[in-house]
């Protein structure tokens, strides 16, 4: 048997995906979306003004994620579209009759890591979801590709996260502040400031990372 590497048939797969999912489409100055603002203003701003391709490693994590929302999202469900302050919101999706409100996440981390603690931006998303929906409850499925310690995997967890309403309203008021900075910076045509308005760990693999570089050097020269 003979085994013959063929990255056309890879071009093939993950520009199907990249069409499927439209994922070489980019959001406009006037879409501002709760994720936006929840991740890097610096790269949203670049999303509309310098718009770069995602690279194969992001397609197929973008395309298996959403694969995997679409196979897991009940029939029975809905997704409802929501804009509150100019923020543009859709849950994963929304069983109206028993009243749940769904965010879908695949993640590499083990089930044991999440459970002691969850990803930031999992929460800040969710909490500005309940902010606009005016809720204090929100569910949340969790599939877990890599198992824990041993198989079976993938795994699934499900849990309700209750909120308190002055958590909700704090984390609304940090958002509207990177809403205002981000709104401005449109308007100004001026990138945010590289580098202060992320995760520390969003600048390691961004494509835009040499854009920041030369920001950030112009702006100490």
């Amino acid at each position: 048997m003979q085994r013959l590497a063929n990255p056309e048939l890879d071009r093939l797969i993950l520009d199907h995906l990249a069409e499927k999912y439209k994922l070489r489409e980019y959001r406009g100055k006037d879409e501002i979306h709760l994720s936006s603002l929840v991740y890097c203003i610096t790269k949203a701003f670049w999303e509309a003004n310098a718009p770069t391709e995602p690279t194969d490693e992001e397609l197929m994590l973008f395309a298996l994620g959403y694969a995997l929302q679409e196979v897991l999202t009940p029939s029975t469900a809905n997704e409802n579209l929501y804009t509150k302050d100019g923020v543009i919101y859709r849950p994963d999706f929304q069983i109206e009759l028993a009243s749940l409100t769904v965010e879908l996440k695949t993640t590499r981390a083990s089930l044991k890591k999440n459970k002691e603690s969850l990803p930031e931006t999992w929460v800040e998303y969710i909490m500005g979801g309940c902010y606009i929906l005016g809720i204090n409850e929100y569910h949340l499925s969790s599939l877990h590709l890599m198992g824990s310690y041993a198989p079976p995997f993938p795994q699934i967890y499900s849990e309700m996260l209750v909120f308190e309403p002055e958590e909700l309203f704090e984390n609304w008021e940090r958002l509207m502040s990177r809403k205002e900075a981000l709104t401005s910076a449109f308007e100004s045509n001026t990138p945010p400031l590289p580098f202060h308005w992320c995760k520390d760990w969003e600048c390691s693999k961004c494509r835009y990372g040499l854009l920041c570089d030369v920001t950030k050097a112009e702006s100490h020269a």
